[in-house]
């Protein structure tokens, strides 16, 4: 019993904090509510009429230009920066730690801090173009053409250290016999990487894969800070939306139902992804 008696302070958290409302999220979702007057039920008319919304599916297709490209720069991005990192070289404890920084910013803190970046009048990216002469004042969270690609920017630069700590921990577990019989046979840091490491790193590759993804699709704190999904909804996700629904039209119900939709199509996409990425590794 002892084992069990360690457990039941999680597990009570984990009831009250993650099952609770996930049970009770669905019950609101079947409701027209408003979260003052007395709720009306409507069984599934909020997920009809969230299929038949053109916003829903507008800010769907925004996760996922969102989720392709984060996802691709954060593991192509950070897959080579562990492989540098991995060496044996001086400084090497500063590099890793200022790789690993932006991951501790509050995304509050990130969001105002590259809205200024990127302001079009004072901004420090404005200001470095005009430099290297050219001669623009683009509002880069204010122009509906460069907005999404902006704050796309924003979230590699903020996450590609936490998937760098997770290759140099996979990285490391390589038995370095490979390499030292591989170098024997004549190979060169090329075939190395192609025919070592990669095959090696797959399950930790699939990880991360997974991680970014699933983020990608529940992102909200970067986007909400710096667009609020503005503007003209270019940068509208599914959890702003969700949030806005909720929070400003106050229709709780529907928001739910969004939000519900949006888990089917995470577990889904997980699944498939993991299922096609096994087939590649080693």
């Amino acid at each position: 019993m002892f084992p069990i008696l360690l457990l039941v302070p999680a597990t009570v958290l984990f009831i009250i904090f993650t099952l609770y409302p996930v049970i009770t999220g669905f019950y609101y979702s079947l409701l027209n509510w408003d979260g003052i007057s007395e709720s009306q039920f409507v069984g599934f008319g909020n997920y009809l009429r969230a299929i038949e919304d053109k916003f829903v599916w507008e800010a769907l297709l925004h996760n996922v230009y969102y989720a392709i490209f984060t996802v691709a720069g954060k593991i192509i991005l950070g897959l080579f920066l562990a492989i540098l990192l991995n060496q044996k070289m001086k400084g090497i404890t500063f590099y890793r730690t200022a790789v690993f920084i932006p991951i501790v910013l509050s995304f509050v803190a990130v969001g105002i801090l590259w809205s200024w970046i990127y302001n079009p009048v004072f901004g420090l990216f404005n200001n470095l173009l005009g430099a290297f002469g050219f001669q623009t004042q683009i509002a880069w969270t204010g122009d509906a053409r460069f907005a999404l690609a902006s704050v796309i920017a924003v979230d590699i630069w903020k996450w590609f250290g936490y998937h760098v700590v997770l290759f140099l921990a996979g990285l490391q577990s390589i038995p370095t016999d490979l390499y030292e019989a591989a170098r024997v046979d004549g190979a060169t840091r090329w075939q190395n990487i192609r025919q070592i490491t990669l095959p090696l790193m797959m399950p930790i590759i699939i990880i991360n894969i997974t991680i970014a993804t699933m983020g990608a699709f529940n992102v909200f704190d970067i986007i909400y800070v710096m667009t609020a999904g503005g503007p003209y909804h270019a940068t509208e996700v599914i959890m702003t939306y969700t949030y806005t629904q909720a929070f400003q039209f106050h229709s709780f119900g529907y928001g739910a139902a969004i939000s519900y939709l949006l888990l089917l199509l995470i577990g889904a996409v997980t699944f498939i992804q993991i299922r096609f990425m096994r087939k590649f590794e080693y």
